[in-house]
């Protein structure tokens, strides 16, 4: 199953990256080369990247960086949903309310984002034109946090908590960023847990009119 996508936000999605379809839970960064083919469709690395990791890195050391990025995952879990929720310690300042934005939590987050090294390129755009682009160095293996560490990062010091929700799917564990005209998302996909609880609304509607009949 794929869930790029889904959370219609690139932290969403590595929140997503482990999924319950059904009733158990699937993890989907299963090695080294699963986290970079995810990475690349989440849009936090391009093709040149990936292939500079990969020329760079050892399969070993690809392998342990995804279950770094597992446990980064895991720990980000919670402080999402607090932060989503609006949990937290009150904070001084107008308009800012609660955050889960502790010391604690920004120092593991920014100890990651230590890791990176970006220079500026010169490239060209698809229009053909000279940009300057920001490109990564690709150095050492803990640099693979960095993305969804930075991802996060955007998500909890610039999102609007308000949009930011659990399926309401039942078992399922996937959240998403709702951004309809409407913001009365409820389901991280219709074509799935969508149908299923309209399946389940209607058998439960044919019940209460087998036992009335």
């Amino acid at each position: 199953m794929d869930t790029v996508g889904l959370g219609d936000h690139p932290a969403l999605d590595f929140l997503n990256s482990v999924a319950t379809p059904v009733r158990d839970p699937v993890e989907l960064l299963t090695g080294g080369p699963v986290y970079l083919s995810w990475l690349e469709r989440a849009g936090l690395i391009d093709a040149a990247d990936r292939a500079e990791i990969e020329r760079r890195f050892s399969p070993a050391e690809l392998d342990a960086a995804v279950a770094q990025a597992v446990d980064l995952r895991e720990w980000l879990r919670p402080v999402v949903a607090a932060w989503a929720a609006d949990v937290g310690p009150e904070v001084d300042g107008p308009a800012v309310g609660r955050t889960v934005l502790t010391g604690e939590v920004r120092d593991h987050l920014n100890a990651i984002l230590a890791a990176d090294r970006r220079f500026p390129r010169i490239g060209i755009d698809d229009d053909g034109r000279p940009v300057v682009a920001e490109r990564r160095s690709w150095r050492t293996p803990a640099q693979l946090l960095v993305p969804p560490a930075e991802a996060a990062a955007q998500l909890l010091t610039s999102g609007d908590r308000e949009l930011v929700r659990p399926c309401e799917g039942e078992a399922c564990t996937l959240w998403f960023y709702d951004r309809t005209r409407s913001h009365r998302r409820r389901w991280c996909s219709m074509a799935t847990c969508g149908n299923r609880a309209k399946a389940r609304n209607h058998r439960q509607r044919e019940t209460r009119a087998g036992r009335r009949a």
